[in-house]
C-alpha cells in the first residue's frame, strides 16, 4: 500500500458503526481516523472519546469543517442514499453500509453521483469477504462448475424480528422489512457466485405472519407496537437470468422452521459441478461436488480465517489510493435492487415482471 495517508470519517456510530467501522480501521496502515458525526449527541462523545476523535452531531457541519477523504455511512437503511450523496457531493469517496438504498431509484442517484464526482462508491457488504464465498467465486471463474443453471439461498430466522425503530419505523427502515434488511444478504451472495447476470424476470412474494401478532414480541428481538407494524416478515422469489440460469430465494426474520437462530444456505447447481454452502448472513463452511472419469467426489477446501470486515475496509482504503474500482461495486447494487424491487412489484400485482436495468 502507498505511504498516502486516507483522512477518514464514520457516520453513524451504533453497534456496526463501531465494530464493522471503527475497531477494523483503527488496525489499517495509512488511514487516519479524523472524526464521527451520529445525532446522538451523548454516544457520540463517548465514541469519540474512546477512540481519541472529534464528535459532530451534524454530518454535513463534519464534512464541511473536517479535511476528510472518506466515510463511511451506517445510518438506518432509509437515510443511507440522501446522505450518500450529499458526502459524494461533498467530493469524497463513500463506503455506504448495506443495502446501498431503499429502493432501485435510490441506488440508481447515489451511482449516477458518484460517477459525477468521479468519486469512489462501495457498498458494506462484508460478506463478499467470506473465505467460503471466495473460493465459490474461484470455482466458478475457473469453470469447475461448468455452465451454472440454477441457484438456490435461504437466510432465515426463527424468532428475530427486530424491535427498533432503526428497522420498524418506515421512514428509517427504507419501508421494507426482511427482504430489503437481510434478504440483500443471500441474494448477493448468489449473485457474486454466479457472476452478476442481467436479471430479465421476476415472480416474487412478500408476507406479513408474524410481526403483526402481540402475542410474538415476547419471542423476538426489543418490542414494538404489533398494530402498527407494516412491513414484510418473509419474502420468497424466483429469478430468470439472461442465459438461461434460474434463481430462488427465501428470506425471514420469523418463521416456524427448526433450527435456532438465523441460519444461511446456498446452493449453485452447474452441469460440471455444484457448490454448497452454510453459515448466516455470511458463508461459514462450502464444499464442491462433481464427479471424476469414473466416481463421484465430495471436496472441502482448507479455508483461512479471515476479519471479514477489516479486509472490507482495506479493500475499500486500496481502491482510494490505487484509484481503481472497489470489489463491491454500485452497479452490482443495481442488479441486486432491481430484483429486490421487482420481488415487491410482484407480489403486489400477483404474477411475473420483467426487469429492465437503467442505463448509467
Amino acid at each position: 500500500m502507498s505511504s498516502r495517508v486516507v483522512k477518514y470519517a464514520v457516520i453513524g456510530v451504533g453497534g456496526h458503526g463501531v465494530n464493522r467501522h471503527i475497531v477494523p480501521l483503527l488496525s489499517i496502515p495509512n488511514v487516519k481516523l479524523v472524526a464521527i458525526a451520529d445525532i446522538n449527541k451523548p454516544r457520540c462523545e463517548e465514541v469519540a472519546s474512546k477512540y481519541n476523535t472529534k464528535c459532530y452531531t451534524d454530518y454535513v457541519d463534519m464534512i464541511s469543517k473536517e479535511e476528510v477523504d472518506a466515510v463511511s455511512i451506517v445510518t438506518p437503511t432509509g437515510l443511507h442514499a440522501t446522505i450518500a450523496i450529499d458526502v459524494l457531493k461533498s467530493g469524497v469517496h463513500v463506503l455506504v453500509d448495506k443495502p446501498l438504498g431503499a429502493n432501485l431509484n435510490e441506488v440508481v442517484n447515489v451511482v449516477k453521483t458518484a460517477n459525477k464526482m468521479n468519486k469512489k462508491v462501495m457498498v458494506g457488504y462484508w460478506s463478499r469477504f467470506s473465505p467460503a464465498l471466495q473460493y465459490a467465486v474461484e470455482v466458478y471463474k475457473n469453470g469447475l462448475l461448468g455452465e451454472p443453471y440454477y441457484a438456490y439461498g435461504f437466510l432465515i430466522r426463527r424468532r428475530g424480528i427486530p424491535g427498533s425503530p432503526t428497522f420498524i419505523d418506515k421512514k428509517l427502515s427504507g419501508g421494507k422489512g426482511a427482504l430489503l434488511d437481510i434478504g440483500c444478504y443471500i441474494i448477493d451472495n448468489l449473485l457474486t457466485a454466479t457472476g452478476f447476470r442481467k436479471p430479465l424476470s421476476v415472480t416474487g412474494a412478500v408476507y406479513t405472519k408474524f410481526g403483526n401478532i402481540a402475542d410474538e414480541v415476547r419471542f423476538n428481538w426489543g418490542a414494538w407496537d404489533s398494530s402498527k407494524f407494516e412491513l414484510e416478515d418473509f419474502a420468497t422469489g424466483f429469478i430468470r437470468f439472461e442465459g438461461g440460469l434460474t434463481m430462488a430465494f427465501e428470506v425471514a426474520w420469523a418463521a416456524n422452521v427448526s433450527h435456532v437462530g438465523e441460519v444461511g444456505y446456498m446452493r449453485v447447481l452447474g452441469d460440471r459441478g455444484g457448490i454448497e454452502a452454510r453459515g448466516n448472513e455470511a458463508m461459514k463452511d462450502v464444499s464442491f461436488h462433481s464427479r471424476s472419469e469414473n466416481y463421484l467426489y465430495d471436496a472441502k477446501p482448507v479455508l483461512r480465517s479471515a476479519n471479514m470486515a477489516q479486509e472490507m475496509l482495506k479493500s475499500f482504503i486500496c481502491s482510494i489510493i490505487e484509484d481503481r474500482e472497489p470489489p463491491v461495486t454500485g452497479y452490482q447494487s443495481i442488479i441486486l435492487h432491481s430484483i429486490i424491487d421487482a420481488v415487491y412489484t410482484s407480489s403486489n400485482m400477483g404474477r411475473e415482471v420483467k426487469i429492465v436495468l437503467p442505463e448509467i
